[in-house]
């Protein structure tokens, strides 16, 4: 039998078979698979590429192969005896695949040109790359000491269940059903287009500013190749009156703006910082060849894509384990280090329940002092402290809403077990983040009990980069060989960040190759032209006022905008495409349906916990405006989102103020990505055709014919299963319907 280049192998019809295992397409298909793989395992590659047809090798016949099988898999699913919709889609479907003579090839041509991941575990450690990074090193930390040490568990683990866990598991769910990035999902909900777009400008701003910060562990990385690392002592190079000491030394007169060497070396040195934004200073050419370096290693392995970067995560993902583990035993071996370890995981239960005092200042001057209570709008004080510190730092280390958990889950198989991947990635992060904490602690502890003199933990931790560049290297030059120690601390952040960096540029590259498939034949010029182009974007960051660049480009353009984006992801899904219709899209992917828990998340309490992120601090002129909106407005969920735009505070770095035009700037970075959304809503309401503006919108929120699984014969079942169940909806009897299908009644819905 002759097989056409662009097809699969056509199967006998069984349409007139009376043997009874030939009623269910899936046993012939297996019995045929079976023989196929007993002859070709005896042919040679190139006679087999001759019998499939030009278009195939070797491993594009196992894809197809897989495919099938996965393809009828469905077939043997269970099915509720409870639940007639069920039973009346499947039974559907098998009516309809009854006889067919033909299996069609997978999906459109587009989907083999896109490629897929070599295997299950690429995938798994492609998002454990993307959600353990930087930020777990150096913020995490700091943020459970500052909040309340082991008592900050209990509200971060509890934001980790009720809304963490649940947005991870629907972007994943999301993506794979689809098998689209980000810009071409939306087909589901037009109107959210503008969602997509949003998630492709924020990756483009956090991709620039994020590869600036992985070219500081390379200078640091560069400059330790020496007798002793440059921060143990104040060199006159660059510590000349800056009043730098060094901490383990006896200094007796200490001036308060005095200086560690090693501060003075990341601010003097690494950074030569500017006294603000005002004064850009010039590009400093030491860090641009770093980022250039960065950027050379970034395009280098993804310049084929995931097919590229799948494989470099074998390593970039576990390497940094293998990294912690040994600062982690090498940390406790150190005399104090378990003051250091306790100070970290010691529960402050008052942090909890710690109702502070807050300070308002008007313009007519004059300063008025305020006691929040557990009462009326008092609701929203748990804002201000160790509850909404951890719902920040969950929602920002798990990667939500920033499109690469869509785009890397649409590169999946239709059946893989997303719902495992999600459980494993989510308990990986929260363990990354305590061993890491454990790293940090146990090494500033055994720095404090080496400077004696009543020297405690607080007196050296920091927070942000002043953890990772400041703080935990001046601690490295107590530890013997203290060159090897920081070569690698600094190439563990490097890799923790690369991860990221690989995830966050493949999405802005695969969401707009999904929209101009041309470029897909055209992959390496595509990657490295954008490389290119994010390099010159970075390069104001790297100049000597670029710290203040990357602190407004960190918080406005990946932090607030993210925000909004989730939110409007949340009620997209979950309210206008309607909950229910998106797990019966998972019970059709999975063959298990979403039970009660993921429900009420998906629902209500992720998008309520998403609000927790903003800060609610009432400043300048707000107080009125707040408390006339939270006793009127206080149930809708998009109310904090608003407020924090009404009530935001000028942005700081140390003791630096920046002036309010570089706010605005800020601002208008953060309405370049949060903007798209009611632009491109306007814009699908526009493209609608009919009369009205009514009739425009319902077609707006109505899915179109393209959306539903990439592969062809996914989608045609799938359409026929929703299909049924319209009908159903209209009144048409259900018996009508199944007269025909083979209802199976032997087993009950599984729940995930």
């Amino acid at each position: 039998m002759k097989v056409d280049k662009n097809m699969v192998p056509e199967y006998p019809s069984n349409e007139h078979s009376k043997h009874p295992t030939h009623r269910n397409p899936s046993h012939h298909v297996e019995a045929m698979e079976r023989q196929r793989h007993y002859s070709d395992s005896h042919m040679s590659r190139p006679s087999r590429a001759r019998k499939w047809g030009s278009f195939t090798s070797a491993s594009s016949i196992k894809s197809e192969r897989n495919k099938i099988r996965r393809h009828h898999s469905q077939y043997s699913r269970t099915s509720s005896i409870s639940s007639r919709r069920s039973s009346i889609r499947r039974a559907a479907a098998l009516a309809d695949r009854r006889g067919t003579a033909n299996i069609r090839r997978m999906s459109t041509q587009t989907i083999a040109s896109r490629g897929n991941w070599g295997s299950k575990w690429e995938f798994l450690l492609s998002c454990i790359g993307l959600s353990v990074g930087i930020g777990n090193v150096w913020r995490f930390p700091y943020l459970a000491y500052e909040n309340g040490g082991g008592a900050f568990l209990i509200p971060y683990l509890l934001m980790l269940v009720f809304a963490g866990k649940p947005m991870y598991f629907m972007e994943l769910a999301f993506g794979q059903f689809a098998g689209v990035g980000p810009l071409a999902i939306w087909s589901c909900v037009p109107i959210a287009k503008g969602v997509g777009f949003a998630m492709v400008t924020v990756s483009l701003i956090i991709v620039i500013y994020y590869n600036v910060v992985m070219s500081y562990t390379i200078f640091y990385m560069a400059s330790i190749f020496q007798y002793e690392v440059p921060w143990s002592r104040c060199d006159p190079l660059w510590a000349n009156n800056t009043n730098c000491h060094v901490r383990s030394e006896n200094v007796t007169l200490m001036l308060n703006n005095s200086k560690t060497s090693s501060q003075v070396y990341w601010e003097h040195y690494v950074l030569q910082l500017t006294e603000g934004i005002e004064n850009s200073g010039g590009i400093k050419w030491d860090l641009s060849l770093c980022l250039l370096l960065s950027w050379i290693i970034v395009v280098f392995c993804l310049l084929k894509g995931i097919k590229t970067s799948g494989k470099v995560v074998y390593f970039a993902a576990t390497f940094p384990y293998i990294i912690l583990l040994i600062l982690l035993i090498t940390g406790l071996l150190q005399e104090g280090a378990i003051d250091g370890v306790l100070y970290f995981i010691t529960p402050t239960w008052q942090k909890l329940l710690d109702i502070k005092e807050h300070h308002f200042r008007f313009e007519w001057g004059g300063e008025i002092n305020f006691y929040w209570r557990l009462g009326g709008i008092g609701l929203w004080t748990v804002l201000d402290f160790v509850w909404q510190a951890a719902a920040s730092q969950m929602f920002f280390s798990l990667s939500v809403s920033m499109g690469a958990l869509i785009m890397y889950s649409s590169y999946n198989d239709f059946r893989n077990n997303i719902f495992r991947d999600a459980m494993v990635v989510s308990i990986m992060d929260t363990v990354t983040s305590l061993i890491s904490g454990t790293v940090i602690f146990s090494v500033l502890g055994a720095m404090a009990h080496d400077l004696g003199n009543g020297t405690q933990v607080e007196d050296i931790v920091a927070s942000g980069p002043g953890l990772a560049f400041v703080a935990y290297p001046e601690a490295l030059t107590r530890l013997p060989i203290p060159q090897l120690w920081a070569v690698l601390f600094f190439l563990m952040l490097y890799i923790l960040g690369l991860d990221s960096e690989f995830a966050l540029l493949e999405n802005i590259l695969t969401s707009i190759s999904d929209e101009i498939p041309i470029l897909r034949n055209h992959k390496i010029k595509f990657c490295s032209v954008t490389g290119v182009l994010c390099f010159f974007l970075g390069l104001p960051c790297v100049t000597r006022g670029g710290q203040y660049i990357l602190e407004i480009m960190d918080k406005y353009g990946g932090g607030t905008a993210v925000i909004l984006i989730a939110v409007v992801e949340s009620i997209a899904i979950n309210w206008i495409y309607g909950l229910d219709r998106f797990c019966d899209d998972i019970y059709f992917m999975l063959g298990k349906k979403p039970g009660i828990y993921w429900r009420i998340t998906w629902r209500y309490t992720s998008p309520a916990i998403l609000t927790l992120v903003f800060k609610v601090r009432l400043v300048n002129r707000s107080l009125f405006l707040w408390t006339l909106i939270a006793r009127n407005l206080v149930s809708i969920p998009m109310f904090i989102f608003i407020y924090s735009l009404i009530e935001h505070e000028p942005l700081k770095y140390g003791d630096y103020n920046y002036p309010y035009w570089a706010d605005g700037i800020g601002w208008l970075l953060a309405l370049l990505s949060m903007g798209q959304i009611p632009l491109w809503a306007v814009v699908m309401i526009q493209r609608q055709k009919g009369p009205g503006l009514k009739n425009k919108i319902k077609q707006s929120i109505t899915p179109t014919e393209e959306w539903g699984p990439s592969e062809e014969m996914s989608k045609e079942d799938w359409k026929n299963g929703m299909n049924r169940m319209n009908t159903i909806d209209k009144g048409v009897s259900p018996e009508k319907l199944d007269q025909n299908a083979v209802l199976d009644n032997t087993g009950a819905t599984q729940y995930i």
